[in-house]
């Protein structure tokens, strides 16, 4: 039995005959034709989302093909629209936001990026093994690698954002890669790939200068940043798309309750640890907070809303002042961290 009995008949209501639709008979459905048929609640931003999503050939017009596959495919979608509350519609579990999903084009760059760092570890946990014999489930870290952050090399840039390619040790490189193929790849089917390589990568580099002003003699590995970002950039589209999301506050709360759960597991062992593994752990709160100024800014807002324009011009500004004054100190306090070993900094 139907959960929608009158599914049928409302799909007949909702998307007419093509030729009851194509009023001016010139043998194409535009936008302006296809908004006069459907009832006036339904939001202009959705029927050109379905519209533009159908027109193939970016004409500005469905032909009659384009306008069979959109009654075929979305009919269900536009009479569940119409008929159902937000929260009785059972083909949408995030209301518009689900709609949104998509794997064309796949994601591809958070497997990509995971498997880079698997391969790193793979080689530098072969020439642990072969000098020491063992690689632990905590470490030790690579810190004689050229990619990870040494407080000593400021000068080699590229430590700045390579050093997401070394990991600590088994735990390590497990909860990174899981975690961010669990979020990242989830963000990509909405937001694409070039989006979330921004905020990913605006993490780790986040981190990494957040590291070097609160923990100046420190190392850093790990991609913890990347992923930190990643898990406020969520929080981030909860914001940008709050009414379309289904229980918003919760979703705030979890990912809100693991970053301070983790984060406060990790100010434990580095205070109460022994010492032996410096590497620091100041990249989680840089890269969770460039995670959500920066994903406030560049994923995308599926309704934009007056508050919501205001938080994104509040976000990047934000986000400029913090970045470019941590860097800043970099370039113009050198007296501040440890002294090079192999080029002096100088201003």
């Amino acid at each position: 039995m139907s959960v929608y009995p009158n599914l049928k008949e409302n799909e007949e209501q909702v998307l007419q005959p093509f030729h009851q639709v194509d009023a001016d008979g010139d043998g194409g459905v535009e936008l302006h034709e296809l908004r006069k048929v459907l009832p006036p609640h339904i939001p202009d931003t959705e029927v050109r989302r379905e519209f533009e999503k159908f027109d193939a050939n970016g004409d500005g017009r469905l032909d009659r093909e384009e306008y069979r596959n959109l009654v075929r495919r979305r009919a269900f979608h536009f009479a569940n629209l119409i008929v159902l509350p937000k929260n009785a519609r059972m083909d949408q579990v995030d209301g518009e936001y689900t709609e949104e999903y998509s794997c064309m084009p796949p994601p591809l760059f958070m497997f990509a990026i995971s498997l880079i760092e698997i391969g790193i570890f793979a080689y530098h946990t072969h020439f642990h093994i072969k000098e020491r014999g063992w690689v632990g489930i905590n470490g030790p870290a690579p810190i004689e690698s050229v990619l990870i952050y040494n407080p000593k090399r400021r000068c080699e840039a590229w430590r700045y954002l390579t050093y997401m390619l070394v990991h600590s040790g088994w735990v390590h490189i497990c909860n990174n890669v899981l975690m961010q193929l669990f979020l990242g790849v989830l963000l990509e089917m909405v937001h694409k790939w070039w989006r979330v390589l921004i905020v990913y990568f605006a993490g780790v580099v986040a981190g990494s200068l957040a590291t070097s002003v609160t923990d100046p003699e420190y190392y850093l590995a790990g991609a913890s940043g990347g992923v930190y970002a990643l898990i406020t950039a969520h929080m981030a589209t909860v914001i940008l798309n709050w009414s379309e999301m289904e229980l918003p506050w919760v979703r705030v709360l979890l990912f809100s309750s693991f970053c301070v759960l983790d984060v406060g597991i990790a100010i434990y062992y580095r205070y109460t640890g022994d010492g032996s593994n410096k590497v620091g752990y100041a990249a989680h709160f840089g890269g969770a907070l460039a995670g959500l100024l920066l994903g406030i800014h560049v994923l995308r807002n599926l309704r934009p809303q007056k508050w919501e324009t205001i938080v994104w011009r509040v976000s990047i500004v934000i986000w400029i002042v913090l970045a470019g004054v941590v860097i800043a100190w970099n370039i113009f306090y050198p007296s501040y961290f440890p002294p090079s070993d192999i080029c002096k900094l100088s201003v």
